[in-house]
């Protein structure tokens, strides 16, 4: 052995035994592979095509068609996918709003009428949908193929629940958009709040909609939202939308009653 090395080979140990080992993954880590592996394609891509109606006071009312592309989670094998309702119902956020123009201030009247939508998979596939039930309150939509479809939907089980507490970490599945390949993505954070008023939510810090949210145990958390802030004004392309989880508990009887409800035309 070189001289040189036999005398630096003890230190070279020495300061290998120091470093610190290569930290094994956490219990959120290993959820959040796992969770990823298992059920990344249960987030799709909603397509839709809305037609947007606004009346400004008096004045004649303007319609309007509008493309949206939102996320979703599938949670029954035939297709069934749980989305935001202001996804598909944007006027939502401006019915009953008082926005301010050079005429003074005015009520808006605001509907919204879906002409077409897709949920479209992971590999591009668009499989028409419906309508199945939408509820403002909430801000939950459901939507359905409008046949019976052949491909293998990948559900999410929202009957195996649980539920979390300030700072425990949770997993968010979600999905990236055309531009980036609709690749699956995942991520692991913490809720910043429970809230049992007005109703009950979930906070943490993905703002974005229609994506399913675990527990480190794996098991069904919630949906996140919108909650739309009722006492918000003004110009109405400002309206307030806080980023908001619906447990599961909310979600599964919104899907108790839309399972009791025929498709909408």
């Amino acid at each position: 052995m070189n001289t040189t090395l036999r005398l630096l080979l003890p230190c070279l140990l020495a300061l290998g035994s120091a470093l610190p080992a290569h930290a094994a993954d956490t219990p959120a880590q290993v959820t959040a592979r796992a969770l990823h592996r298992r059920l990344g394609d249960a987030v799709v891509l909603v397509r839709a095509t809305v037609a947007v109606t606004v009346t400004p006071g008096d004045q004649p009312a303007q319609t309007r068609d509008r493309t949206f592309e939102q996320l979703g989670t599938v949670v029954s094998t035939d297709g069934r996918v749980l989305l935001s309702a202001t996804s598909i119902d944007p006027a939502a956020v401006m019915d009953g709003r008082t926005v301010n123009t050079p005429a003074g201030p005015m009520k808006l009247a605001a509907t919204s009428q879906v002409k077409e939508a897709f949920i479209v998979l992971a590999d591009g596939t668009e499989i028409p949908a419906k309508v199945v039930l939408k509820d403002k309150d909430l801000n939950l939509a459901l939507i359905a193929p409008v046949e019976a479809a052949t491909t293998a939907f990948v559900p999410v089980d929202v009957a195996a629940s649980d539920t979390v507490e300030p700072v425990d970490e949770v997993v968010v599945l979600g999905r990236m958009d055309k531009s980036l390949d609709r690749a699956s993505k995942v991520e692991i954070d913490a809720v910043a709040a429970v809230t049992t008023k007005p109703r009950p939510f979930i906070s943490i810090h993905v703002n974005a909609t229609g994506c399913p949210v675990f527990s480190v145990a794996g098991k069904f958390v919630g949906l996140t939202s919108g909650k739309i802030d009722a006492a918000a004004d003004g110009d109405g392309e400002g309206v307030s939308m806080e980023p908001v989880v619906i447990p599961a508990a909310t979600v599964q009887k919104f899907l108790a009653q839309a399972a009791a409800k025929p498709a909408a035309k």
